[in-house]
């Protein structure tokens, strides 16, 4: 008897030592997906929190070329974008002569429903000229609507503000998203800049 233990396994070993690893090679696998998980919503929220500093950045440097600016404004018949229903937050006169951001030179940005059923939530839209291919704003082109950011909060709270600063001829810029992963779980991102 001992001549046969010493030439291989029991079956009683086999079983065991294939359960552990079995179970060894399940929590393996179970360690990586959570690690997969935790990089794509690492990764969603480093993207989610790039696209909100690029638009305040564009939103500053739009302000920073301005003839003045108006907190949430009454719409204006001159503006050149209808705004379907949205709530104008932010309207930045980029014409001579327009301090109070009325006339038809003038970039508003606006939050509320979103044009099209592709966007998530509520949108941040921008009604004003583009850009050329050189970075710099044209002023003679035509103004356009365009969604700059979705997924901001469905509330009576906007997913972007804009409040004149104190003391200090500045404005104080707040973006807030909703974003939901995928175990349904909702995160909040916010992203704020003075200009």
């Amino acid at each position: 008897m001992d001549r046969q233990r010493a030439r291989g396994f029991t079956l009683l070993e086999l079983l065991l030592a294939m359960s552990l690893g079995t179970a060894l090679f399940a929590l393996l696998l179970r360690l990586i997906g959570a690690d997969l998980r935790l990089g794509s919503a690492m990764a969603e929220r480093l993207q989610t929190t790039g696209l909100q500093r690029r638009t305040l950045a564009l939103i500053k440097a739009e302000i920073a070329t301005a003839q003045g600016w108006m907190v949430d404004p009454p719409p204006s018949k001159a503006w050149p974008c209808s705004l379907s229903g949205r709530r104008p937050v932010l309207a930045i006169a980029m014409g001579a002569g327009d301090p109070d951001a009325r006339g038809s030179a003038v970039i508003v940005y606006s939050v509320g429903r979103a044009p099209s059923a592709i966007w998530r939530g509520q949108v941040l839209m921008r009604c004003g000229p583009s850009y050329g291919l050189d970075g710099v704003i044209n002023l003679e082109g035509a103004y356009q609507n365009r969604v700059l950011l979705d997924a901001l909060p469905d509330r009576s709270v906007p997913g972007f503000s804009a409040q004149n600063h104190p003391t200090l001829p500045l404005l104080q810029l707040q973006l807030e998203q909703e974003l939901h992963d995928r175990s349904g779980q909702q995160r909040r991102l916010q992203s704020r800049l003075d200009a």
